[in-house]
């Protein structure tokens, strides 16, 4: 079974990076405080981490920041216990395709917002979001790094993002989410790289 994950996983890189010569996007580093816009992809696995992402949102909304979530639900059960809401989308694991690539309707509603910035909290493992984050049009694309980001040659899912930060071993998506916060906030956008 790992064996055809790793297909899997090398496949959905190579076409992903095929693919992202076709994403047109305005790089710009973007403070949270500056943002207009912000789009967060997670993993929906239960309650408190879809209430820290709705938390998370509303402080932002307060800010009159417009924001969007997506989440990534490999678990039938929790879809059924949690309903879209305006700011809030889901998709399943019978929406993607055999490459990871998501087939929702939302995910490619997702990829073609504006955000200034996409921010992707799920573990590195969660194939699907990568991509999502990867074709996006996001000026600034935050995600997770580790080293099973690595490993794939030219096709390393590393170079989607604009800033990598380094996960945990036990990877919790709510202190993941403090963490970038907390770094959006000192990131002072006149020293662009």
């Amino acid at each position: 079974m790992k064996f055809l994950k790793a297909i899997r996983t090398r496949a959905g890189a190579y076409f992903l990076h095929k693919r992202l010569t076709s994403v047109h996007r305005n790089r710009k580093l973007v403070n949270i405080n500056a943002a207009g816009s912000v789009g967060i992809l997670f993993e929906l696995t239960d309650e408190p981490t879809y209430t820290a992402v709705q938390k998370y949102l509303q402080k932002l909304q307060e800010k009159k920041v417009r924001v969007k979530a997506l989440g990534f639900a490999s678990n039938k059960m929790v879809t059924n216990q949690f309903l879209p809401v305006l700011t809030f989308d889901f998709f399943k694991e019978n929406q993607v395709n055999w490459m990871g690539f998501p087939k929702a309707k939302c995910a490619q509603d997702f990829i073609d917002t504006e955000f200034d910035i996409c921010i992707n909290i799920a573990s590195e493992r969660i194939f699907a979001l990568h991509y999502v984050a990867g074709m996006s049009k996001a000026r600034l694309k935050v995600g997770p790094f580790s080293q099973d980001l690595t490993g794939l040659g030219e096709n390393d899912l590393i170079s989607i993002y604009d800033i990598l930060m380094r996960t945990e071993v036990n990877h919790d998506q709510i202190s993941f989410l403090e963490t970038i916060h907390e770094y959006l906030t000192i990131l002072n956008p006149k020293e662009n790289a």
